[in-house]
């Protein structure tokens, strides 16, 4: 089908990122601005939808939406069914990367990293 033309044209060096536009050089603070920013804006739905992808053991991947449930320094939270494929994937492969991304604003946040289990009282699911 003819999607290629859907492509669309940016503005060259008026919509180029540079370092100089960082709130900071500590990522997680600055995810957190951008965060801020993308929920602020009111063409985002969700602005904490991520597309997060794992692989199975043979390296097939997969990927789906999920929710981000918070974040910070020890790593970003999110629910799963234990029982369901990302969780199986992640039992047998305990790495994933996530994507953000926020069309309205010209921006995606990529992370990528290994998944641990963090008890309920951390809201009480897997976070890479």
């Amino acid at each position: 089908a003819g999607v290629g033309g859907l492509r669309q044209q940016y503005c060259g060096e008026l919509q180029a990122f540079e370092e100089k536009q960082l709130v900071s050089l500590d990522p997680i603070k600055q995810f957190s601005a951008w965060l801020a920013e993308a929920i602020k804006c009111p063409a985002i739905g969700e602005a904490n939808a991520m597309c997060f992808a794992t692989c199975t053991s043979d390296g097939k991947p997969s990927a789906r939406m999920v929710l981000l449930k918070g974040f910070g320094q020890e790593g970003f939270r999110f629910f799963t069914n234990y029982e369901s494929r990302k969780g199986k994937e992640l039992d047998t492969n305990p790495f994933a990367s996530l994507v953000f991304y926020w069309e309205p604003l010209h921006r995606q946040v990529r992370i990528e990293g290994s998944v641990q289990t963090v008890s309920r009282n951390e809201i009480g699911r897997p976070h890479v």
